[in-house]
């Protein structure tokens, strides 16, 4: 009899045992994280625009802070090569992409086949927002262009003639353009050179055309040279400092460190507009938190206030 007892009992013993092993396996295999989302970033400007490497640093920081994955394509400037880079990322099943710059109306083969594939994708500060994209954050460019033309306005002091380097292809810049435009000319400023710049040689195509300025346009000619972003306000800027043409006004938008530093030193570079990428970077995470949380943005487009710096705030 004892002995029989002590065979259930060690056969209880051990169903117990088998028990809280399986217990054990459950609770560990219920406490195991989900997978981080991997979110794909594709950008045609990273390379070629500081202020889009600026801003999509910025966005990798913020979206692993919040437990991403995040991977990243630079396809140097090329717009079409975006598509090849969506479908890409589609085929290798991400749970979210990211178009940093750029302009979405070349990307129909690529959002195409993020629609299809039921992909969610997102704009920072992108050239528009064509479906399937979900929403893009950017500045207020309207802002950004309105008060970088009323920082020349004030340096100049009374109407003159302006020279305008521009880029209507990219939607932000084709904004910022327009509500300059529209300010100088309604305060009686003249737009002498209307001009697209090169976004893959910002500087080097700005430094040359306004050098084409100054010669066409002798002192008294020309009063500023608006510029739609920093790194071709550089160019027109170095142009005029080699010339020795400090006259001419010089403003530009992206508030990036070179423009700061230069600015601050009070001569003809009188300003640029600040864009505020860590916010704008934030605001994109939460964004794509809330709809992985089943919220879908209810705006297509976010605005992130800009701000005027010059010589006195510039340090």
């Amino acid at each position: 009899m004892q002995k029989k007892l002590g065979i259930i009992g060690a056969t209880v013993a051990a169903l117990f045992a088998l028990a809280a092993c399986s217990s054990s396996t459950s609770s560990s295999e219920e406490a195991a994280p989900a997978p981080a989302k991997t979110i794909a970033i594709i950008s045609p400007d990273y390379s070629a625009q500081p202020a889009a490497k600026t801003a999509i640093d910025e966005f990798v920081k913020a979206a692993e802070a919040a437990g991403f994955k995040t991977s990243l394509v630079d396809t140097m400037s090329d717009n079409a090569k975006v598509n090849g880079e969506i479908t890409t990322a589609v085929s290798q099943k991400v749970d979210a992409i990211v178009l940093a710059f750029g302009t979405p109306k070349e990307f129909g083969e690529g959002l195409a086949a993020a629609k299809a594939a039921n992909v969610p994708v997102f704009g920072l500060d992108t050239g528009g927002t064509e479906d399937p994209i979900l929403v893009n954050v950017t500045t207020d460019n309207g802002f950004l262009g309105s008060a970088s033309a009323q920082a020349m306005m004030d340096a100049i002091g009374k109407p003159g003639n302006i020279a305008m380097i521009v880029f209507d292809a990219f939607q932000p810049v084709q904004i910022r353009g327009a509500e300059a435009k529209k300010l100088f000319e309604a305060a009686g400023y003249k737009i002498v050179e209307y001009v697209q710049g090169d976004p893959a040689d910002s500087t080097g195509f700005a430094k040359k055309t306004v050098n084409d300025f100054l010669t066409k346009y002798p002192a008294g000619k020309i009063d500023g040279v608006w510029a739609g972003w920093d790194a071709s306000a550089l160019g027109a800027y170095q142009a005029t400092q080699e010339a020795g043409r400090t006259e001419v006004k010089i403003t530009g938008v992206d508030g990036q460190d070179f423009a700061r530093a230069e600015v601050a030193k009070g001569g003809n570079w009188v300003a640029t507009m600040a864009q505020d990428w860590p916010t704008i970077a934030a605001t994109e995470v939460k964004i794509i938190q809330d709809f992985f949380a089943g919220t879908v943005p209810a705006d297509k487009v976010v605005y992130v206030p800009g701000t005027v710096i010059n010589k006195d705030n510039a340090k």
